[in-house]
């Protein structure tokens, strides 16, 4: 009788192919888990050190996880795009005595009312009391908005291509975009989105170096790399990225033995007067006197000790420039407008301690802005037009400002009809109706300049109408503040406002929620 020798062979072969199947499961699930610890739980235990608008996409994610984990007693969230980061001050608002509310910021730059639609389970995770949405007539996505007859288009298959290729749908929420239009969207952004969808690690690739090279820059090197100023502000103001005006007064809370500061010419004079406290500074006596001829170009290191070679005490430092003064234009501040002087730049924590863990959603005051306020109106509106609409449809990082300008003039010829980017904020609306979270919109203040294009149009009137009357069906309200802010200096552009538009807004702002941040906690 024989034997049929195959059988041996088949069931090993079976029982080899199931070893690999149960392996790669392994592997796969393995890779999965290890890929969420390690960049989605690990990753964001990372100090955040970076800075007010910078790595935009870390920074919401770091902040979407921080309002998740903690709870306040009564917590107001201001969400929408850059306009709400340049709008108020939350941290101004936060100092008050005894405040009602703590206000937080859930935003970040360029967030559209689809971002945000596909973000309010994550907002609704995050513990609001009140949802404070500050919108504006620039975030409803005109780019895809086409003029037809007395009609605006909405350029469906545009927008939708577009939209697969933006930051935030491949970095925040690829599942939920995919889960919408699969099937509609061509094989190359398909696949690209399934494999963010999958691995976190593909997700944040763009930025995941972006803190820790901040962390390493702050804590290891020189601070002559860094992208906004921290250091003691100079009575006298100082531009963001560092760069002094000719004079720069500082107090001087902690005195290290060396500093850093750039020198743009050769051969500048550089005067550096020592005052022993306020008073000495006031009857302009200083306690020592000294001036350095800078031969060379570049970052040099500033002693101390040799400086103020007979040990006088001192806090307080001038600096003046005598020679060799730069312009703005000259050092990349600007590129248009007003030129003006500027003198050196300082190390990034000048005169101060680097404490700057989770300021990535603070803002402060810096020459680039507080020299509109203080500049006469037609100066003031002579730069403006030199710098923000002169050649606007040919300057590339002008684009985007002169399409909304553009449909500010072609709403006084069209209807008002409800559009997919419109709708959203419906659903949104509908969305914190269903969940019992209160919900106001704010229509955030325009500068006057650009506003005038379209104030009077039935088009605006009828789109305000409308959006106020669906909010009111749910109990919600809609606040405009449009025309709150009349002095143009307070804008940068048409509608982000500077640092003391943004302080002045801000109690007006306050007051504005006040009640339903009131009627919350009764």
């Amino acid at each position: 009788m024989e034997t049929n020798s195959s059988l041996p062979i088949k069931s090993n072969l079976l029982s080899i192919r199931w070893k690999v199947f149960l392996v790669t499961i392994g592997l796969l699930c393995g890779t999965f888990l290890l890929d969420r610890i390690v960049f989605f739980e690990l990753y964001f235990l990372f100090p955040n050190e970076t800075e007010w608008d910078s790595s935009p996409w870390y920074n919401f994610i770091y902040k979407t996880k921080e309002l998740q984990a903690t709870k306040d007693k009564h917590r107001t969230i201001i969400t929408g795009s850059s306009v709400a980061l340049y709008s108020v001050l939350p941290d101004e608002l936060n100092r008050k005595i005894s405040p009602q509310t703590t206000y937080t910021f859930f935003s970040h730059v360029a967030m559209t009312p689809t971002d945000l639609f596909y973000y309010k389970e994550n907002l609704h995770k995050s513990n609001p009391n009140l949802v404070v949405y500050l919108h504006n007539f620039a975030d409803l996505q005109w780019e895809y908005m086409e003029k037809d007859g007395d009609l605006f288009k909405f350029q469906y298959d545009i927008w939708l291509h577009q939209l697969a290729g933006r930051y935030p749908t491949k970095t925040i929420y690829p599942i939920s975009y995919l889960k919408d239009y699969w099937n509609q969207i061509d094989r190359k952004s398909l696949s690209k989105l399934v494999t963010k969808s999958l691995f976190y690690v593909s997700r944040f690739r763009i930025f995941f170096w972006d803190p820790i090279i901040v962390f390493i820059d702050n804590h290891f090197r020189s601070g002559r790399k860094y992208h906004l100023y921290q250091g003691m502000i100079p009575t006298e103001g100082i531009w963001s990225k560092g760069w002094t005006k000719n004079i720069a007064t500082i107090e001087c809370t902690e005195q290290k033995e060396t500093e850093s500061i750039f020198i743009q010419k050769k051969d500048t004079t550089v005067m550096f007067r020592f005052y022993e406290n306020q008073n000495s500074l006031i009857s302009n006596s200083p306690s020592h006197i000294q001036s350095i001829q800078f031969q060379k170009s570049g970052w040099v290191d500033i002693q101390w000790n040799k400086l103020n070679e007979n040990n006088k005490p001192w806090k307080i430092v001038q600096i003046e420039i005598l020679s060799q003064q730069p312009t703005a234009k000259e050092v990349n501040l600007i590129r248009y407008g007003k030129d003006e002087k500027v003198g050196i730049r300082l190390s990034h924590f000048f005169c101060k301690s680097n404490q700057v863990e989770n300021r990535s959603y603070s803002r402060s005051s810096y020459w680039d802005d507080t020299r509109f306020v203080q500049m006469p109106l037609d100066e003031f509106k002579d730069e403006y037009f030199e710098r923000m609409i002169r050649d606007a449809g040919n300057r590339k990082e002008l684009w985007r400002l002169h399409v909304v300008r553009e449909a500010k003039k072609n709403v006084n010829t069209v209807k008002f009809e409800p559009w997919l980017e419109y709708n959203r904020i419906l659903q949104i609306s509908e969305f914190f109706y269903q969940n019992q979270i209160p919900f106001v919109i704010v229509l955030s203040p325009e500068n006057p300049i650009e506003y005038s294009f379209y104030k009077n149009s039935q088009w605006r009137k009828d789109w305000i109408s409308h959006l106020k009357n669906q909010l009111e069906k749910r109990g919600q309200s809609l606040i405009d503040h449009t025309e709150v802010i009349t002095d143009v200096r307070y804008f940068f552009d048409p509608h982000h406002l500077t640092f003391e538009g943004a302080k002045y807004y801000n109690p007006i702002f306050e007051k504005s929620i006040e009640s339903y941040s009131l009627s919350q906690k009764q």
